[in-house]
């Protein structure tokens, strides 16, 4: 959560400053701050500022460093007051974070900052109400037990690998003057309007050019996905539709979006088709060229290497979860109100990293992210509740990620989704996703070290 966490600036021992702090409960994972600071320092610190601003000052008629300080107190006695106000909030605030060790979250809420001023004499006195990290007590890593999944690869799971490299590599092309079926990507101009049933005049919440949506049949229920959002029978509104049509479709904003206008709101998304591309996928030799092997069996062979190495990973992460949800059950956590919103995008951000290192193609992993969105905001306080007790679990067994360990993920991400790793790193970073994938890391290091405590048995 470096993302929210205020940081603190270390004051020498020799340089503390002089104030009174008082430190109460306001809440779950809230504090009240309040701190007094004594006049001297305010007078110091005004003298200092004049000072300053005396050396450098420069007025009609004098030189610089020569103006009277009458003529500054005139001039600048207002912007000066408010100005050292400003910087003693600051550095007290700081102060007291680290006198008293308070792990903030967010930005604090001082209390009647538009109407505080520097009194003329005596002390100023202000309160701040923080959100901290919550206090966890962990169990004991032996009451953990957990089952451990088969990892056998069957004839089946090849099949199904084979039939999606044939698609991640087969070669679209667009369909001239076509009627949209079953398996097509159509290419739309999307808009997000407030409001059911909403008509050109209304709020434009969201608006994208040349999105695609797979057109999916009964086998997957018809659901479809684009802009970010699930459409239920995508695949019956757009079946049989030409170039040029618009679909309109009224809805209620997915429960876990991250637009506070779209979620849980009513809205349209207004579709205009613009193209319609027809997937081939690639023959089966192409992928034995592609994989760089003989033949057939040296193909299968590798494709059965590939998929152990997946499932162990599945195996792995399958028991880290059920660790992590027997760890989350077993804490008794009270959580802050103003965090659980900024949850949700994180969680979308953390979802989609693990889909890509499980080696799901991004017009999977898309769909599942418009699924997760519709989810409710239980979910990602779960997910936040997690965090708070894994956090607690990697300091106290002291677990450490270093820059190899994302390098390397990132590349296993790259080469699973058949890309650059420079690429998708910078892709990462422009979506602030780097900060969830060290997280990410370490959790599942913190769960592993957890597994060795915990009892783990065979899945029947």
């Amino acid at each position: 959560m470096a993302d929210d966490a205020t940081a603190v600036a270390e004051t020498p021992e020799a340089e503390k400053l002089e104030q009174n702090v008082t430190v109460e409960d306001a809440g779950p994972a809230r504090k009240t701050i309040t701190i007094e600071v004594p006049e001297s320092r305010i007078k110091d610190k005004i003298e200092e500022t004049y000072g300053t601003l005396r050396d450098d000052a420069v007025l009609p008629g004098f030189r610089k460093g020569r103006a009277p300080r009458r003529l500054l107190e005139k001039r600048f006695a207002e912007s000066i007051r408010d100005d050292v106000k400003q910087r003693i909030l600051a550095e007290s605030y700081q102060q007291a974070l680290e006198d008293h060790d308070l792990d903030v979250l967010g930005e604090p809420d001082v209390e009647g900052i538009e109407d505080l001023e520097l009194p003329e004499s005596g002390a100023l006195t202000f309160k701040v109400e923080v959100e901290v990290t919550p206090d966890v007590k962990l169990p004991d890593f032996k009451t953990i037990k957990v089952e451990k999944p088969s990892a056998e690869v069957t004839d089946e799971d090849l099949d199904k690998e084979t039939e999606s490299l044939r698609e991640r590599f087969g070669k679209m092309s667009e369909v001239e003057d076509p009627k949209i079926a079953e398996g097509d990507y159509v290419q739309c101009d999307v808009k997000v309007l407030a409001g059911e049933d909403a008509g050109d005049d209304a709020e434009v919440l969201d608006e994208r050019a040349d999105v695609y949506t797979l057109i999916h049949g009964e086998k997957n229920e018809f659901k479809g996905h684009i802009a970010g959002f699930l459409v239920e029978d995508m695949g019956k509104r757009l079946k049989g539709k030409k170039l040029g049509h618009v679909e309109t479709i009224s809805m209620t904003g997915p429960k876990g979006h991250e637009n506070e206008k779209i979620k849980g709101q009513p809205i349209t998304l207004v579709l205009n088709v613009k193209q319609v591309s027809r997937l081939e996928p690639a023959p089966v030799e192409q992928l034995i060229e592609q994989m760089g092997v003989e033949n057939e069996d040296a193909f299968n062979e590798r494709l059965k290497e590939m998929l152990e190495q997946r499932k162990q990973q599945q195996q792995q992460a399958d028991m880290r979860k059920q660790a992590a949800e027997q760890l989350v059950e077993k804490v008794d956590l009270e959580l802050p109100e103003g965090i659980k919103g900024r949850q949700i995008e994180r969680t979308l951000h953390r979802r989609r990293m693990e889909l890509m290192y499980a080696g799901m193609p991004e017009e999977q992993v898309e769909q599942q992210l418009a699924e997760a969105r519709t989810e409710s905001e239980e979910a990602a306080i779960a997910q936040l509740k997690q965090f708070f007790v894994l956090d607690k679990a990697s300091k106290d067994l002291e677990i450490e990620v270093d820059q190899n360990e994302i390098n390397g993920r990132i590349a296993m991400m790259a080469m699973q989704q058949g890309r650059r790793p420079e690429k998708l790193r910078q892709q990462m970073m422009q979506r602030g996703e780097i900060e969830q994938l060290f997280l990410s890391i370490r959790e599942a290091k913190t769960l592993d070290k957890v597994l060795e405590q915990a009892e783990v048995v065979d899945k029947a």
